[in-house]
């Protein structure tokens, strides 16, 4: 096991967790850290497509994507900071993203080659989808309850995202021999994906004792423990691949190197980036029915 890669980890999982607690939900500095995350990760992606001879204009992808993240957080804040008559958030939010895909493809008409214009727009498009649009619903999470206190239901995602990393790490690297995507992430072996299984489930039984069955003000019985123990290692380990894959297409070990073992910001939500999605319709359909 890698020691340094593992206190770095550590470092950065308490500064985290200072800043949740500390910060309340719907504070601008909270904003403006889910915006930093958000903007450098797809600029990231866009230096990755950029290394392997693909196109995308970066800024204008990065400035869209920021611009969609912003509408999220007013939608989420609607009740108590829009005006109805003025312009519902939710009217605001969508009409971004229609204006987001028809201005990226209506960029084609600026270039004298067509294909060009067209590789520029796709990746551009693959970046916003990839990154914001699938970060957008960590943003939802986040303001989901109370604005005014920490925001309990993301961090209760994130932990569980990370914990599920962290036990497919560690009993993966002592323990894993059958192979789980040879050609795209030979490190990743069955054994340690129940590994994060394991650690999610533990993480969760801790949870229900120590939040009193609570989610936030959502409740969490131990039939939701189950699932989401299995539900959050498979979505996070389905997004860690898929931006395997995108490293591996182009021939890059990482997105970037912010923090060492680690690679850069994407390397570090790529997992999120899918169980964020997974969470938010599992808490609209099931948990917050009641089922």
């Amino acid at each position: 096991m890698d020691i340094k890669r593992i206190t770095t980890g550590s470092l950065i999982a308490l500064l985290i967790i200072f800043l949740f607690l500390n910060i309340p939900a719907g504070h601008p500095i909270a904003l403006l850290i889910l915006l930093a995350i958000c903007g450098l990760s797809l600029w990231e992606f866009y230096a990755l497509l950029i290394a392997g001879g693909l196109s995308s204009s970066r800024k204008w992808g990065t400035a869209i994507g920021i611009i969609f993240c912003i509408a999220t957080w007013l939608y989420m804040l609607e009740p108590s900071t829009t005006n109805q008559n003025i312009l519902p958030a939710d009217t605001l939010l969508w009409t971004i993203m229609v204006l987001v895909v028809i201005s990226t493809f209506y960029r084609l008409l600026g270039y004298t080659d067509m294909r060009n214009g067209l590789d520029h727009a796709l990746g551009t498009l693959l970046g916003f989808i990839y990154v914001p649009f699938l970060f957008s619903f960590f943003m939802r999470l986040f303001l989901i309850e109370d604005s005014s206190q920490p925001a309990w239901i993301a961090f209760y995602v994130l932990l569980s995202t990370k914990i599920s990393d962290t036990g497919g790490y560690f009993i993966g690297s002592r323990f894993g021999r059958n192979k789980l995507a040879t050609t795209i992430s030979p490190k990743k072996s069955w054994e340690g994906f129940g590994g994060g299984i394991l650690f999610c489930l533990i993480l969760n039984i801790l949870w229900m004792i120590i939040g009193n069955g609570q989610i936030g003000g959502i409740r969490f019985s131990f039939v939701h423990a189950l699932i989401l123990a299995v539900l959050f290692p498979l979505f996070g380990t389905a997004g860690d691949l898929v931006e395997s894959l995108f490293k591996r297409a182009v021939k890059q070990k990482d997105s970037s190197s912010v923090a060492y073992g680690i690679g850069g910001l994407l390397d570090m939500i790529d997992s999120l980036l899918f169980t964020a999605p997974m969470f938010y319709i599992y808490l609209q359909f099931l948990l917050a029915t009641g089922e």
